[in-house]
């Protein structure tokens, strides 16, 4: 029944839904219409939503930008340029101290009072000549030392006189001769007195008369006779020459001493002129009589050949009695050695700056004219004209260490088969050392935030002072070396850590002479040490390649050679060790065998180091040679001061940069460097003793103006006398192809230090508010937490100047540059 009924309704319900089936239809599409209308509606109202909050971001994250900028904006400039800290006053003072260069009043003065002077006949620079006499040179004369000391450490007796010391060319005499003269006092000088007056004319250096005219003469006849041997040799032409232009600049002593003739002969150089014109030389030289009026050319050095005139030389060429062989050099525009533009693989691989130091609280030391106060440390300065830079009075803790720090000479000797380096013996204060040293670049040269001093000189180009800027630097620097440190890992030894980093004061000057440049420091430690340190670098002396004497050089480019050479250098060095009666005593390291009483063998020996206490009573008992089978300490002291366990406070002098002059004794011109034959010597002051070289040192070699071996042959007993040391140091070398385009600085320091030995108590640095210690709030016990004292936060809260360099240079050349005027810029 139920199911008969089921099927009953089933049959009915199919009738009915095939009755209503298009209403139910209709309806239903009706109402699914309705829903995707009301769906749209809803996705538009969540879509307007959306975009509107996304608009809305945007607003709220640019508002929330800008008040970032605006919020950084108002930081950075709140940021005040950092302290200038001490005091810096370059300005020329109008009571100069007895050791500051020269004044331009002092000038001026000393200038009006010699043109005054008939009895010197002088000519002014735009009227001199060969045959004329005239002023070379002049600068400050030092006072006697006694006088000096006796002024500066007692204050008695009258303030030493300032004085300049003058050379004069007298071309215009029968018999020429050069004079060096004082004139005194200045600024108003009334009188002058004879410092030497027998100096024979031909010991004068190549001054300005000289090279010019020899050069517009030997330029003149080559042009005429060899132009197109030249030309067709070369490549080029001396005059009308266009880009191609062929130049004789470099030139050559030839001593008496190694000439055999009481005559001025110079090996002048031709080369391309181009940028680093010595890279680029040509196998073609002239040898040049400066003593003839004419300036005669005694021999032509052609292609490795030697010829006694140049009319020998075309005619011989002409005949085709020469093999020729063109040596045509790259096209001279392509300067294969410039720095002109980067090559090679380009570092760092983004644009970042390198590294830069900063004084975060201004400068730590003062400069006042030419006296720099830096912490314990008191020195006076000044530029030599003849023999560069000059420290004076340089005293730690108020005592003074060093009367006189300075250099003599920086000398260069070349070896090779072709005359133009066979006789290349340089003495660099022929060519006056100290107007090499001008254009100091900020951020190169020295820090940018070091400070830069000008240099004044008296040449023969100008009655009036030459200012060359940018001659000096001085700043403090830390090293990034740590002074001292230690660190106590395990409890075993005591937790803890102490150590202080290594800011030091320097003085740099850089001479640039010609082609080579050297870097001279002096640094100032917080312990009291001296530290002197010579760096060179610029470019080599390059020669025509050349297979017949491989042993002088070495083959560093396609047509060139670089030449074994080497540099050497001089330095005074006036100690004071407790005042002016002093010692010097070498500490001997040797070895000794004793009898081992820890060993069972009665025959067993301990071997080990000892050191034996060597005073030296003269002079030739301390003109010291390096051996290194007798190692040494240095030692300068007083015998009448002593520390509290009766050993003499004394300073140690430590040179690192010997180097031994293998060229025999009395030799060529080894004579007029005798002070290389020593690593140092010492010797009793002396006021006729000043120096250890002169501006004659490259012509006078048969009979030097100043022999240094007379300083040690005189024997004077150095027992509890003022004592000078004269310390040499050298470098030896043999070019490589890294030395192209110039030669870089790592390997080339030379350095010499000033050490307290048993001076003080103890290190003198342990005052320094640098130093940092680390350690256990309970002794040993780590775990007690640690306390740091000493830690100086590194955040800068203030602006450190920046470097204007770039735009003063563009703004005056004379800064770095020689001028149209051939002066430096003055102030």
């Amino acid at each position: 029944m139920r199911r008969r009924s089921r099927e009953r309704y089933s049959d009915s319900d199919m009738d009915n839904n095939h009755e209503t089936e298009p209403l139910d239809k209709i309806n239903n599409d009706q109402s699914k219409a309705r829903h995707e209308e009301e769906s749209e509606k809803h996705r538009k109202t969540i879509g307007r939503f959306r975009i509107a909050l996304f608009a809305a971001g945007i607003v709220i994250l640019l508002l929330l930008i800008i008040v970032i900028v605006v919020g950084v904006t108002k930081k950075y400039e709140k940021i005040e340029p950092c302290s200038s800290g001490q005091r810096v006053d370059l300005s020329e003072p109008l009571v100069p101290s007895i050791f500051h260069d020269l004044t331009s009043k002092e000038v001026k003065g000393m200038m009006d009072f010699l043109f005054k002077q008939k009895d010197l006949n002088l000519t002014r620079p735009e009227k001199m000549s060969v045959k004329s006499s005239y002023i070379f040179s002049a600068e400050l004369h030092l006072p006697n030392k006694r006088d000096a000391i006796s002024y500066l450490d007692r204050g008695s007796g009258q303030r030493p006189s300032r004085e300049a010391r003058v050379i004069i060319f007298r071309g215009d005499l029968l018999i020429p001769k050069i004079m060096e003269i004082i004139v005194t006092p200045l600024p108003n000088p009334t009188h002058y007195t004879t410092w030497i007056d027998d100096i024979p004319f031909q010991y004068r250096p190549v001054t300005g008369p000289d090279y010019g005219g020899a050069l517009v003469s030997i330029t003149t006849k080559t042009n005429e006779k060899a132009r197109q041997l030249l030309l067709e040799s070369f490549g080029g032409t001396l005059v009308d020459c266009g880009d191609t232009c062929l130049t004789y600049k470099y030139i050559s002593p030839m001593s008496a001493a190694v000439s055999g003739r009481k005559e001025r002969l110079y090996w002048y150089w031709m080369s391309q002129f181009v940028e680093f014109y010595i890279l680029h030389p040509i196998d073609f030289a002239v040898l040049v009589n400066m003593d003839d009026p004419n300036y005669a050319i005694e021999k032509v050095w052609y292609n490795e050949h030697t010829f006694d005139s140049l009319d020998s030389l075309v005619k011989q060429y002409n005949e085709n009695k020469l093999q020729k062989k063109p040596i045509l050099f790259p096209v001279m525009s392509e300067n294969l050695f410039s720095t002109l533009y980067r090559r090679g693989t380009e570092v760092p691989k983004t644009n970042q700056r390198a590294p830069i130091s900063i004084e975060p609280d201004g400068k730590r030391y003062s400069v006042q004219g030419q006296h720099v106060t830096y912490m314990n440390w008191d020195f006076d300065f000044r530029m030599s004209s003849t023999r560069g830079p000059q420290l004076y009075d340089i005293r730690f803790m108020d005592e003074r260490i060093v009367y006189e720090l300075a250099l003599q000479e920086v000398s260069v000797f070349y070896s090779g088969y072709k005359p133009t380096q066979m006789f290349s013996n340089y003495f660099d204060s022929t060519a006056l050392i100290g107007p090499q040293d001008k254009g100091l670049v900020p951020g190169v040269d020295c820090p940018s935030h070091a400070t830069f001093t000008d240099a004044l000189h008296v040449m023969e180009s100008s009655t009036k002072p030459i200012i060359y800027k940018n001659a000096f630097c001085i700043f403090e620097i830390n090293t990034g070396m740590p002074l001292r440190r230690h660190h106590s890992f395990s409890s075993f030894h005591g937790t803890m850590y102490e150590g202080l980093p290594n800011s030091v004061l320097i003085l740099r000057s850089i001479l640039s002479v010609v082609n080579y440049s050297y870097l001279l420091d002096v640094i100032l430690y917080q312990t009291g040490a001296i530290e002197v340190k010579v760096v060179s670098t610029g470019y080599i002396l390059a020669t025509p390649f050349t297979s017949n004497a491989p042993n002088f050089g070495v083959h560093v480019s396609d047509n060139i050679n670089g030449n074994l050479h080497h540099h050497m250098f001089s330095y005074k060095v006036d100690l004071d060790i407790e005042g002016t009666h002093n010692r010097y005593r070498t500490l001997d390291i040797s070895t000794t065998a004793s009898a081992n009483r820890f060993n069972p063998d009665p025959n067993a020996k301990i071997i080990q180091g000892q050191f034996v206490i060597s005073e030296k009573k003269t002079e030739k008992e301390a003109a010291y040679k390096f051996n290194f089978d007798t190692p040494k300490y240095h030692l300068f002291y007083s015998n009448l001061k002593s520390n509290k366990f009766g050993v003499p406070k004394s300073y140690r002098l430590f040179n690192r940069g010997m180097s031994k002059q293998l060229l025999p004794s009395g030799k060529g011109n080894e004579p007029a460097m005798a002070w290389m034959r020593y690593q140092m010597a010492v010797t009793k002051h002396s006021d006729r003793e000043r120096t250890s070289s002169t501006i004659y040192s490259g012509l006078d070699a048969l009979d030097p103006v100043v022999n240094f071996q007379k300083f040690l042959d005189n024997n004077d007993t150095i027992v509890d006398e003022d004592l000078v040391a004269w310390v040499s140091m050298g470098v030896q070398h043999i070019p490589h192809t890294e030395d192209l385009p110039v030669t870089h600085t790592p390997g080339m320091d030379l350095s010499f230090f000033l050490l307290p030995y048993n001076y003080f108590p103890e290190d003198p640095a342990m005052g320094s508010r640098d130093s940092m210690r680390i350690e256990p709030n309970v002794y040993n016990n780590p775990k007690s937490g640690v306390r740091v004292t000493g830690f100086n936060n590194e955040d800068l809260q203030c602006k450190p100047p920046s470097n204007s360099y770039k735009e003063m240079v563009e703004a005056d050349p004379g800064i770095l540059f020689e001028t149209a005027e051939g002066q430096s810029t003055s102030i």
